[in-house]
């Protein structure tokens, strides 16, 4: 059976590390590639999906092959109460996932997940006593995916004195790349709402960058990631999950939403930072009418 399941994301690969205790062979997509990679698959094979979802027509076509799909995004609220829909948008999908695991049989309870579980889901929902998940996503995109995977394939473990080190170092090189971008973000405002677009030079400390920016005042950061994708991370003035999903063909939760950038759109480039601008402006400006 197939897991499917969110890449590049502490929440996923947790939910990977839980499929493959339960028997299950993790494949890691990005949420808007959901359809095209099943598509890839033969089409009798069955498939849990975790973190990530689709439309209601996609469901209406998958749903034969579907045994679960698991999530906690807003943007998969026109699913809800539909047959093998798990979702719930206060916790993560790898609590969820547990959950459902354990209740199926399909995974026995331990004691030595919830640790790792208390993490991710303070983390994913950047709850103010985040930390260990932080850390554990630092040191997940420092290391990869099977450094991950080995670390944690039974429940949690701590971290050793190299991968303390180690992390200290990360810690250093993220405070200079949020500074970095904190001086690059280019601020605008719709009304008395207060928002920033800021072109990434590379992967790093999204979510620190952008909350740093909303504690400097901001009530949306549009971040512009180097592979097209988009983040928005918004104060409660803005639905970040409504912004990304009208206007940048994304979804997510109400505080942390992503999307993607037209093809062809250079990311770095400064008539797309205006062009993501414009189209923000308009949205927000929509929305108070």
């Amino acid at each position: 059976m197939r897991l499917v399941t969110h890449e590049r994301c502490l929440d996923g690969a947790t939910c990977a590390v839980l499929g493959r205790a339960a028997g299950m062979e993790p494949a890691f997509v990005y949420p808007d590639g959901v359809v095209a990679y099943l598509r890839t698959l033969p089409p009798d094979e069955p498939v849990v999906l975790a973190d990530v979802s689709f439309d209601r027509a996609s469901y209406d076509t998958y749903a034969p092959r579907l045994v679960a799909l698991i999530d906690h995004h807003q943007s998969a609220l026109p699913l809800r109460g539909l047959d093998r829909v798990h979702l719930e948008l206060d916790h993560c999908a790898s609590v969820l996932l547990y959950r459902w695991l354990t209740r199926t049989g399909r995974l026995a309870p331990d004691p030595a997940w919830e640790p790792l579980l208390a993490a991710v889901d303070d983390y994913d929902l950047w709850r103010p006593d985040h930390r260990a998940g932080q850390d554990l996503n630092r040191l997940l995109h420092d290391r990869g995916w099977e450094w991950f995977a080995a670390k944690f394939a039974h429940g949690y473990a701590p971290l050793d004195a190299e991968e303390r080190a180690r992390l200290a170092e990360l810690v250093a090189t993220e405070e200079a790349f949020v500074r970095r971008h904190r001086e690059r973000a280019e601020p605008f405002a719709v009304g008395d709402l207060k928002a920033a677009v800021v072109a990434l030079d590379g992967e790093g400390a999204v979510n620190e960058v952008a909350h740093r920016l909303i504690e400097d005042g901001h009530d949306l950061v549009l971040l512009i990631k180097p592979d097209g994708r988009l983040s928005a991370r918004t104060s409660v003035r803005v639905d970040a999950a409504r912004l990304m999903e009208r206007v940048f063909a994304g979804g997510g939760h109400p505080r942390a939403a992503g999307g993607r950038l037209p093809a062809g759109m250079a990311p770095d480039a400064p008539e797309t930072r205006r062009w993501v601008r414009e189209q923000a402006q308009s949205a927000l400006a929509a929305s108070q009418a």
